[in-house]
């Protein structure tokens, strides 16, 4: 068997993922190196269980631990506990390897997150190699992941889901047989007829994070209850404007279904949209708060409430990422710089900038006109969001966000 000691930081270099073999496996017959489409060279290392401790103390930084097979039966192998005890190791998968046939799993192998209990024939010839090749797949999925948690409902997705849920306003709330069209201005016909177009936005911004955030759960699974509950944003104005008997064309939400660009970072994504949704907060709180119809009122002030809700929601996720990581302290800050330094040409919102050809660019340019002073007061919660991301007090303004970046960026 391979000398733990010749996985030197020469070895580990040349191949950095690496799977073990720990104790007596009869019929295991394998070189230094197997190929991997994942990850290219994969290194095999072979060891008798007394030396893995060793092994595991001297491994290499910079080197992952894919795949372990541990000779074992129906007592829980030492070497297992081993493992298990070095969290570095958390999501290196594990094969039991000489269990009988047909034996029950036992309850430890889901308590040391054994990946599977092998009957030691699964391991003979070309059998091997498809073993290996399973368990590396495994860890892939795992470390695609960078917010990964041992268990699921530790994942912040699970830690808001309570709160999202419990807050959504039920369709029974709006009653819009009972609007009265007499208290409708014209420009809140306008704006109605700009607010639909623009919410169809949301439906290629959900397929965007779900292609940004490949590979990961906890956000994904929020992503899907925000694109569910945006898509109610245009249904209920949509039918608002039906009972006025104005229709909303469906080209509108076509003009938006081609991809744009994915981000380069996910916190610059995630604050691009915390700023998007404090706006779009705003906007809605102040044309509830300016018109007399009552029924639409009732609906822009929850849609308004539920920006907020999902601007909070983004600023979670955000600061899940933040929280120690410089590099995505600085890319969330450029990306607020960017949104807050300058609006010359309007909201800049997602729908204006990435679907110049939609009728609801210009409309988001005459919405931040309709509601004067609306994207100052957002911007202002924004700022304080990007403090605490920051974790500098002393941001007031654009021109503190640049030098906080500055000073970042000298430091990384």
């Amino acid at each position: 068997m391979t000398s733990v000691s010749t996985l030197d930081r020469f070895s580990a270099a040349k191949c950095p993922v690496r799977v073990a073999f720990v104790g007596a496996l009869p019929g295991v017959t394998l070189g230094k190196q197997t190929t991997s489409s994942r990850f290219g060279q994969v290194g095999v290392d072979q060891m008798q269980p007394d030396a893995l401790e060793r092994y595991l103390y001297e491994f290499p930084d910079g080197a992952d631990l894919a795949v372990v097979f541990v000779a074992g039966g129906s007592a829980v192998p030492e070497s297992v506990r081993q493992l298990r005890a070095r969290q570095e190791f958390a999501k290196a998968r594990v094969y039991v390897v000489g269990v009988p046939p047909g034996a029950r799993v036992p309850g430890w192998a889901e308590t040391f997150d054994v990946e599977d209990m092998l009957t030691s024939s699964i391991l003979e010839g070309e059998a091997l190699v498809d073993m290996i090749d399973l368990g590396l797949r495994a860890y892939h999925s795992l470390v695609r992941d960078p917010l990964y948690t041992d268990y699921y409902l530790d994942s912040t997705f699970n830690r808001i889901f309570d709160w999202f849920e419990t807050t959504r306003w039920n369709w029974k709330e709006i009653k819009l047989d009972e609007l009265n069209p007499e208290l409708l201005r014209d420009d809140e016909r306008d704006y109605l007829m700009e607010a639909a177009i623009i919410e169809f936005g949301t439906l290629p911004g959900a397929h965007n994070f779900l292609r940004e955030w490949e590979g990961e759960t906890s956000f994904s699974s929020w992503a899907l209850q925000w694109g569910a509950e945006e898509g109610r944003h245009s249904l209920v104005q949509a039918r608002y404007l039906d009972q006025l008997g104005i229709k909303v064309r469906s080209k509108h939400a076509l003009y938006k279904r081609e991809p744009y660009p994915m981000g380069d970072t996910w916190a610059g994504t995630l604050m691009m949209n915390i700023i998007s949704e404090a706006r779009a907060s705003e906007y809605y709180r102040r044309l509830a708060a300016d018109t007399n119809e009552p029924v639409i009122k009732r609906i822009w002030k929850l849609l308004g409430r539920d920006e907020a809700r999902h601007c909070h929601a983004f600023y979670v996720f955000s600061k899940e990422l933040c929280d120690g990581n410089k590099d995505n302290q600085i890319a969330a800050l450029k990306m607020a710089y960017i949104w807050l330094a300058d609006r010359s040409e309007g909201i800049k919102h997602p729908a204006g900038h990435f679907y110049p050809h939609s009728t609801s660019a210009a409309g988001i340019r005459r919405i931040e006109k309709l509601v004067e002073g609306a994207t100052d007061a957002a911007d202002h919660r924004v700022t304080t969001l990007v403090r605490r991301l920051a974790e500098d007090d002393s941001i007031e303004s654009p021109r503190d966000i640049k030098r906080k970046l500055r000073s970042l960026m000298l430091s990384a």
